[in-house]
């Protein structure tokens, strides 16, 4: 039964990273060297790279789940807190640089 609620919370995790990944992909941009102008196409193919990582993180958590594979659920929620952890950290840090 625990496992079911692992399950859910990884769906709304996935969730939660898309979202902040996509507000968070101009300051992931700026922080790999792209300056102010970061232009537009760093921007796209960050949160087009974004997209391939959300399935991933689909595929792995119903993998777990539906193949009973309990380890692997437990990893890929380690996986997407730190993911999640990460991003809030790397926006942080830039607002901080920007001032605001």
């Amino acid at each position: 039964m625990i496992f079911t609620y692992i399950f859910v919370a990884n769906i709304f995790l996935i969730f939660l990273d898309a979202t902040v990944g996509y507000h968070a992909a101009p300051s992931i941009t700026l922080l790999a060297g792209g300056g102010e102008q970061a232009g537009e196409e760093a921007v796209r193919g960050v949160r087009r790279l974004l997209a391939w990582v959300v399935a991933l993180y689909m595929f792995f958590d119903c993998l777990a789940f539906f193949g009973q594979r309990w380890w692997l659920l437990y990893f890929t929620t380690a996986v997407l807190a730190v993911d999640v952890a990460a991003q809030l950290f790397i926006v942080r840090k830039m607002m901080n640089r920007r001032g605001r």
